[in-house]
């Protein structure tokens, strides 16, 4: 980081490059096959992140890893690994259904589970949910003896177009954290009122992989107190920070 840079921006490093670097080489040899192959194929058959009513029972599901590059105040660059999401929805009809997943790093896990409801305007699709997060961390080596649990609620607006063999989704997301609890060696720091976390953007592009696999490219751009992935280090923050996180799913 330049010497006189803010701390607020400086989330490039090495490994961000190579991370761009072999998302571009995915994306270019996909689209490569996404216009090689004209057998008819809908993205909206396959999509995972438009929202889209889809008939009763059919159940969706994708895995993803997320790139989450936090703000170097606030790990000294102590976590500078993936976290591996699993995704999941079963629709229940008339527009709504149920979305969870979990995202995790092992001694940094993330819940959420929640009802969505979605509609369609011609090309074009909107869905609105709500969801509930459970933040889970655990560290008892190198020293810490730490844990973290904490509630947050996640209402979201996506929007999302359908290109034909290709979709894109904008999603918006708001954060409010109902509870926290943190314990180092023993010693418990509860946060007894509820505070506001922050929001996210996420830009998605779905398109397709292979035969009837999709894949998807987003860039979430994140402006938060603190971020499960960070929290050995220093769980809540006073300020907001923005950074990004790259996203890589395969749709199943």
């Amino acid at each position: 980081m330049l010497k006189n840079a803010s701390p607020h921006c400086a989330w490039i490093n090495p490994s961000f490059k190579t991370i761009l670097f072999c998302v571009t080489v995915c994306c270019f040899f996909s689209i490569k096959r996404v216009y090689a192959q004209s057998d008819g194929f809908s993205i909206t058959s396959k999509s995972f992140l438009l929202p889209q009513p889809q008939a009763k029972g059919k159940f969706t599901q994708a895995l993803s890893i997320y790139y989450v590059v936090p703000p170097r105040i606030w790990t000294l660059d102590m976590v500078n690994a993936p976290m591996f999401n699993y995704s999941a929805k079963y629709s229940l009809g008339k527009g709504f259904n149920l979305q969870g997943g979990l995202s995790s790093l092992i001694i940094s896990n993330r819940f959420n589970f929640g009802p969505f409801w979605n509609h369609q305007f011609g090309k074009n699709y909107l869905g609105i949910g709500y969801q509930l997060g459970f933040n889970l961390g655990m560290l008892n080596h190198f020293g810490f003896e730490s844990t973290l649990t904490g509630w947050e609620q996640q209402p979201s607006i996506t929007w999302g177009h359908d290109f034909g063999k290709t979709a894109l989704s904008v999603r918006g997301d708001f954060y409010y954290t109902s509870s926290m609890n943190v314990s180092h060696g023993g010693n418990k720091i509860p946060y007894n009122s509820g505070f506001i976390n922050g929001g996210s953007i996420t830009t998605s592009f779905e398109q397709r992989l292979y035969k009837q696999k999709t894949m998807s490219l987003g860039l979430k751009i994140n402006y938060l107190r603190y971020h499960i992935l960070a929290w050995p280090a220093l769980p809540v923050n006073s300020y907001r920070y923005i950074f990004p996180e790259f996203q890589l799913g395969l749709n199943l």
